[in-house]
């Protein structure tokens, strides 16, 4: 008899004993047993012994975690997945150390190596220039013209937020190259005479990224796909995307359709400005007003993401500061109806993330959303995204308007640069933490092959502990999970191992809450009971 044979009954969940199981739930924070539904969620939590009860007398497979670390999946609260699909599979890679005398060559050898060649028509698309090997840190399209006379060429700098564009790619764009006029937060590079040099930076971008050519639905799926697996061999099982665009979400949207996506993602569709998105801004308004069409079992579309400012990173240095009367700097604001926009979607419910990184825009944003809060008190939870520019006077602010502190990039919080820059760069967990901020934490992945935060994490866990590495394993671990969840509004389905809740776990080579970060590998990803990812010995 097959007439009722189904792999969606109970007889079909899988157990799983002898783990060291850190569930987050403060009601019961170890377990060592669990038992996932067919259908992905978590049915029984408890003991090895408790668990092996009911496997026996259900006849349930059962699997020996043999005594390994798990942990709920991780949140990332800032990766841009289709940027970093496509850079990984279809960019030309010239690495960071190219100079004058060799990036023509190195783009040359980069389109030719990429797994999917032509995905932007006849432009090349490269990743990424550094200022430092160019004369006097200016980089020119001379460089590039020569040996690229008649192809368009843009090759990505300074975190994205800078491109360098050789002559015929500015023309195709529709830059006027002897007299381009500024435009508000704009930063074009000129040569003596006045002509674009083809470095451009923030706003400036907007033309260049416009008059890019769109790959192919079936080639975004593909790269998404892509991206996907390297976020899984992470750990990650949910992610706010920090840059949606129209292409994007018609992508996500046939995934879920297919039954091929196998991460939750929170989409933060941009409202300005239009090189983030590479995409109108009339269009993304649509797309905003549209947002619930796009909204499927994995994808949640209720979420915004304004660039309210540009970097603390040389030679750009665009971030927006306080003039001397503490107000911010009004040539370095990207956005400038910031208050308006933020207060349209609060009132729809939607969620802001406003990219800032300088003491300005910190303010500006968070002012903002003082006022759509006095208009409507009861609105969702918005967010500051990177937070490596506030002022003393903006921490308490952050708990009293019920904002997010969407800490990134992680992979900054430790690093030389940071100790260089002379306060510009500061991510000051202690600070926001005993103001009572809701901290979450976000890689910003774009473009580098291993968005893992563990190496991050490692640099910042006794601080966040306050001297503790244990404690602020603790104290980490929640950033990465549950408060990320609560950030998106899904605490009640994901960001911990508790009953009703979606299997979503990752098993790790060593004891996470006891703050060991250093050297920690993902050794299996689960998505709703699935494993996703594990690692080859």
């Amino acid at each position: 008899m097959t007439a009722h044979l189904s792999s969606k009954t109970s007889n079909n969940a899988v157990s799983y004993i002898n783990g060291r199981i850190y569930t987050i739930d403060p009601s019961r924070a170890w377990a060592s047993g669990f038992i996932v539904s067919p259908d992905g969620l978590f049915t029984t939590i408890g003991t090895t012994e408790e668990v092996l009860s009911i496997a026996k007398s259900s006849s349930l497979v059962t699997v020996d975690l043999r005594n390994q670390f798990v942990m709920p999946g991780i949140h990332d609260a800032h990766m841009h997945v289709l940027y970093s699909g496509l850079a990984l599979t279809s960019d030309a890679n010239i690495g960071f150390d190219s100079t004058a005398a060799n990036i023509a060559q190195k783009v040359k050898e980069g389109s030719c190596a990429c797994k999917y060649a032509h995905a932007y028509g006849d432009w090349i698309l490269a990743n990424i220039f550094n200022n430092e090997g160019f004369p006097d840190m200016v980089a020119d399209r001379k460089y590039l013209d020569e040996m690229f006379p008649d192809t368009p060429v843009a090759v990505r700098g300074a975190a994205a937020h800078s491109l360098l564009l050789n002559t015929e790619a500015l023309k195709r764009a529709g830059y006027d190259i002897e007299n381009e006029p500024d435009v508000q937060a704009s930063r074009f590079m000129r040569r003596a005479d006045g002509s674009l040099t083809g470095e451009l930076s923030e706003t400036a971008m907007n033309k260049a990224m416009i008059a890019f050519p769109d790959p192919a639905l079936s080639h975004v799926k593909r790269a998404l796909k892509h991206a996907i697996h390297i976020a899984h061999r992470a750990g990650v099982t949910s992610c706010q995307e920090a840059s949606a665009n129209t292409l994007m979400l018609h992508a996500l949207q046939e995934l879920d359709q297919e039954q091929t996506l196998k991460m939750d993602f929170s989409t933060h569709i941009v409202y300005a400005p239009e090189y983030v998105a590479g995409e109108k801004q009339e269009t993304l308004i649509k797309l905003l007003d549209d947002a619930e069409q796009y909204k499927s079992k994995h994808v949640d579309t209720r979420f915004v993401k304004i660039i309210l400012d540009g970097v603390p990173l040389p030679p750009l240095f665009t971030q927006c500061g306080l003039d001397e009367n503490g107000k911010p700097d009004q040539s370095k604001v990207v956005v400038e109806d910031v208050a308006e926009a933020i207060a349209k979607y609060d009132e729809r419910g939607m969620t802001v993330k406003a990219h800032c990184t300088g003491h300005g825009s910190t303010r500006m944003a968070l002012d903002a959303i003082e006022d759509a809060r006095k208009r409507n008190p009861g609105g969702p939870r918005h967010e500051i995204a990177h937070n490596s520019g506030v002022h003393d006077d903006e921490y308490a602010r952050y708990k009293n308007l019920n904002v997010t502190a969407e800490m990134s990039p992680a992979m900054f919080f430790t690093h030389p640069l940071t100790a260089s820059s002379g306060g510009l760069m500061d991510w000051d967990f202690v600070k926001m933490l005993n103001a009572g901020a809701h901290v979450t934490i976000g890689s910003d992945w774009g473009a580098a092959p291993d968005p893992s935060l563990f190496g991050a994490m490692a640099g910042i866990v006794q601080t966040v502990g306050g001297g503790s590495v244990e404690r602020g394993g603790e104290l980490v671990c929640r950033m990465l999970t549950i408060n990320g969840a609560e950030a998106v509004g899904r605490e009640n389905e994901v960001g911990s191992i508790e009953v009703g809740k979606k299997a979503n776990f990752i098993v790790v080579d060593r004891d996470l809450s006891k703050g060991e970060f250093e050297g920690a590998e993902v050794l299996e990803t689960y998505f709703e009971g699935d494993l996703v990812w594990e690692r080859e010995d």
